[in-house]
């Protein structure tokens, strides 16, 4: 680590890397992207960067990769056998991160993208559980940050924008989760990859646990070695403390659901209109609102 806290990633060897032979998983947070991420690194076309989520074109991402190049996150690129060079950062399409595509547009990059959408009120619930596990972090579950980070076509419209239609794909959490390898297989035709006949590992990846207590992360650092081997007749009343105390997870009342559904109709109208995601199954109208309609 570096004395700001962020990752220092050494290598003795940077392949370059042509500026259209980047594939960037942009997020959404919760979303799924660690699994994609995985699915896709199996690919023998796609060379996966060292860290996923490097955060290099964030500006407040805290866990940002330090690195001297951008192209230093892959040093076994071979252009003779890659076809794409792979992060997964969902900080480039965080509220706090707006502008990321410029940033990356503005480096060179002329990358393929895509970008998983998920029903934006499970995706808020699990941003924010989420975040509780870091004590000190203090906001409501309708706050700004997290709810316009389900504010889709706002960041779809952006990489649109600034690289094109073509270049970015939207696809739903649903299809990811449903049908994994139908899903990867959709990823690769968009890359004009071959198809993978199969995934080695198709289980979910960086699963949301419940949020810690104060008390459970106490008694863990107490007990550390619980998790290591120890007798199952010792692990099962420890277990069955840890869960007795544990908060339940955050859900979001029919309220600040109401609240939310308002605050980004206008936008999931959009998503469904122009980048054909279902809006309907997560309760919203996918008919664009017209001008003057009563």
């Amino acid at each position: 680590m570096t004395s700001s806290g962020r990752v220092r990633v050494q290598q003795d060897r940077v392949s370059e890397i042509p500026e259209d032979r980047y594939l960037l998983i942009v997020g959404a947070m919760k979303c799924a992207t660690t699994s994609l991420f995985g699915y896709l690194a199996e690919h023998p076309a796609i060379a996966p960067a060292t860290v996923k989520e490097p955060e290099f074109f964030s500006r407040h991402q805290g866990h940002r990769v330090d690195v001297a190049r951008y192209e230093d996150l892959w040093p076994d690129f071979d252009p003779a056998r890659h076809a794409y060079a792979m992060e997964a950062s969902t900080g480039y399409t965080k509220w706090g991160e707006r502008g990321a595509a410029a940033r990356i547009h503005a480096h060179g990059l002329r990358p393929k993208l895509v970008y998983v959408v998920r029903d934006p009120f499970e995706r808020i619930e699990s941003h924010y559980n989420f975040m509780l596990q870091d004590p000190g972090w203090q906001r409501e579950i309708t706050n700004p940050s997290l709810v316009q980070t389900s504010n889709y076509a706002l960041f779809a419209d952006e990489y649109a924008g600034v690289f094109g239609r073509g270049n970015l794909l939207v696809l739903d959490y649903a299809e990811l989760s449903g049908d994994p390898a139908a899903a990867v297989n959709r990823v690769a035709a968009f890359l004009g990859l071959a198809p993978l006949a199969a995934i080695a590992d198709a289980t979910a990846r960086n699963v949301t646990e419940l949020p810690k207590s104060g008390l459970e992360r106490g008694l863990r650092r107490l007990a550390p070695a619980l998790g290591r081997g120890a007798p199952e007749a010792l692990k099962r009343p420890v277990r069955d403390l840890l869960a007795a105390i544990r908060p339940q997870k955050a859900r979001l009342t029919a309220a600040e659901r109401a609240g939310i559904a308002a605050a980004l109709a206008p936008g999931m109208a959009r998503l469904g209109a122009e980048y054909g995601i279902d809006v309907a199954k997560w309760g919203f109208d996918p008919a664009p609102a017209r001008a003057g309609a009563a």
